[in-house]
């Protein structure tokens, strides 16, 4: 879509648009389907019976997603951001309203507690039902504002969209399932693997529910706020290279990296220091299980980094054309982390951290395989060092600061709720400080929403160089 407009063929948006539909489609209805199908199979070979239920819940979410993929591509790639933001802002609401309405629901109607569970993901469901139908409103506006607008250039065939898409699509959706994929292999394997090295089947349950369910979902978060991020390079960096642009797509391509690094690594470092009150704040009254994720999620805010950059990365080397190398290097880390998971779970001295050991690993050779072929491809290195160190510094200043005050706090009996003003203030510090050291240069600041009115600012502030 971006190359489309960048080239000024406007009658070839709407084709693409309505082929991947299309094929975005009947990819999500097929997936459906054999959710729908294999559901017991599904939850058997996971060592998961009970989870039957929830699979069923879960598996409309396959095809609402692939429409909404379709729909936030479209906007995307003729750079309207909005309708993204919108619809994630929606379905994220929508997933935690309907998610706790519909757990409520059933839990006072005395359901048993797969059940609970499954009404509960409904809530996934029902959360994309509702973007979807926002994104399909937006699509009817759009299309009905610009309908009688001329349109220009020429209207590529089905066969060849159909083809680009293929060839397009399917790296793109693999290099964007890393935490996807790390936790499929998880679940296939930790509960399994604990069972072989001597737990009781209740009690392996119980330790990867800890580590899936309190650890991972705060590990994933970071990467899941930075895709916006991504979204926003990946049109920029396809009309940069459909326009022979090179040095543009260069400096958008490090402006991410920058912006990327910036916020991955001090809330990769506030994780790992504040793994413990995090979890005591956020899942209250869980003390044993909370004892078994801190630690684990300690080791995970080390993975922060190379996960947020490995998506950044991928897309880079998808909208310049090289496709098949996020796959490829997805293929080896998957190899890197089932074999390293499989040989550490079983070990008695290692136990479940094996699990955030080799996902580590995992990531940090897909970064490498990916950084290597796109410092090829840009013939220019990526980042600089003062950008690691820069946020690095700062990032320990802010951290051990706020460390020292959370300290102070909980020896004067401040409880988990004071981990709230501490984050505050670590966020407060961190901010002129990554500025003074010089982690942000004035064409990131130039870059984000009402950037011409704050970069002044700054330098009359002596913040920013």
């Amino acid at each position: 879509m971006a190359k489309a407009v960048a080239a000024g063929n406007s009658r070839a948006t709407g084709r693409i648009f309505r082929v991947s539909l299309l094929l975005f489609l009947s990819l999500g209805l097929s997936g459906t389907a054999l959710l729908l199908a294999f559901a017991p199979a599904l939850a058997a070979q996971l060592s998961m019976p009970d989870a039957a239920p929830s699979i069923v819940a879960i598996a409309p979410a396959l095809l609402l997603s692939a429409f909404i993929g379709a729909a936030k591509g479209y906007f995307q790639g003729l750079h309207i951001m909005w309708p993204t933001a919108l619809s994630e802002v929606l379905e994220a609401a929508g997933k935690l309203g309907f998610g706790l309405a519909l757990a409520l629901l059933a839990k006072g109607r005395g359901a048993s507690t797969p059940m609970v569970a499954a009404y509960a993901i409904l809530g996934i469901t029902v959360g994309l039902a509702l973007a979807a139908l926002v994104l399909a409103f937006l699509l009817i506006l759009h299309a009905c504002k610009n309908a009688r607008k001329s349109s220009q250039g020429e209207r590529p065939s089905r066969r060849a969209v159909f083809a680009t898409l293929c060839r397009v699509a399917l790296p793109v959706t693999v290099s964007a399932s890393v935490m996807s994929l790390t936790t499929l292999i998880d679940t296939a394997l930790i509960s399994g693997r604990l069972q072989a090295a001597g737990y009781a089947p209740a009690v392996a349950n119980g330790i990867y529910s800890s580590y899936g369910n309190l650890a991972m979902p705060l590990y994933n978060l970071i990467p899941s706020l930075l895709s916006p991020i991504t979204l926003a390079l990946m049109p920029l960096l396809g009309a940069a290279h459909a326009g022979g642009d090179v040095q543009g797509g260069r400096r958008a391509l490090a402006s991410a990296l920058r912006l990327t690094v910036l916020c991955a690594i001090p809330s990769a470092m506030g994780l790992a220091v504040f793994a413990e009150p995090l979890l005591s704040l956020i899942y209250r009254g869980q003390g044993e299980a909370i004892g078994v994720a801190a630690p684990l999620l300690s080791l995970l805010a080390l993975s922060v980094l190379p996960t947020a950059l490995i998506t950044l990365t991928g897309a880079a080397l998808q909208a310049t054309g090289h496709t098949l190398s996020p796959i490829a290097a997805m293929g080896v880390g998957a190899a890197v982390k089932l074999t390293l998971e499989y040989m550490l779970l079983s070990m008695p001295a290692v136990g479940i951290y094996g699990a955030p050991i080799s996902t580590l690993c995992c990531n940090l050779t897909i970064l490498g395989i990916q950084t290597v072929q796109l410092c090829r491809v840009m013939r220019h290195p990526l980042l600089s060092v003062g950008a690691l160190f820069r946020p690095l510094g700062a990032s320990a200043l802010a951290v051990g600061i706020g460390a020292v005050l959370y300290v102070g706090l909980a020896f004067h009996g401040g409880g988990d709720w004071c981990m709230l003003p501490v984050l505050l203030l670590t966020v407060l510090l961190f901010v002129p400080l990554a500025l003074r050291l010089g982690a942000v240069e004035q064409q990131d600041i130039l870059a984000l929403p009402m950037g011409e009115r704050i970069c002044p600012l700054l330098q009359k502030m002596k913040l920013l160089k």
